[in-house]
């Protein structure tokens, strides 16, 4: 098993600027200089953007390079529709990542305004203060209903 290194955990509420930009904890910062990458995503059928650090963006690359039951033409467009959907971004020397203005307007981000950060290990999503709890009481209704998630957990 891997041992959980640098990895977001958590629910955190932060502010985004006029300009789109909000403060990461330095526990949840990419390696310094490392690009993160921002993807739509509907989570739950929420609306949300997942940040992926380089490792998880490579790891996801690599996931779909290795799924034997698709075949070379799914394999080419399931990579294509990941590097047309994703943005590059880095942390600034502030320890500030900037979601991109269309980005964040597109997805229902308010600017100046609040976000829900929500931790995924490697990566971490973001979704609006009302998205942050539909996707919280979604994860508590499964964690509930699925005695199989139940017992992963263990609580």
């Amino acid at each position: 098993m891997k041992k959980c290194e640098h990895y977001r955990s958590g629910q955190l509420d932060r502010q985004l600027d006029p300009k789109g930009r909000f403060s990461l904890p330095v526990d949840w910062r990419p390696v310094h200089g490392e690009s993160v990458y921002f993807v739509k995503v509907r989570v739950e059928e929420i609306p949300a953007l997942r940040v992926f650090t380089q490792t998880a963006f490579d790891r996801k690359l690599s996931d779909i390079e290795s799924t034997t039951d698709a075949t070379p033409a799914q394999r080419d467009r399931a990579r294509g529709i990941l590097f047309g959907s994703a943005v590059e971004s880095k942390v600034n020397e502030q320890g500030k990542l900037t979601i991109p203005k269309a980005l964040a307007e597109d997805y229902g981000f308010t600017l100046p305004g609040a976000v829900r950060l929500v931790g995924r290990g490697e990566l971490f999503e973001i979704f609006t203060p009302e998205n942050g709890k539909a996707i919280q009481a979604a994860e508590e209704k499964a964690r509930k209903s699925d005695a199989m998630i139940s017992g992963m957990l263990g609580f």
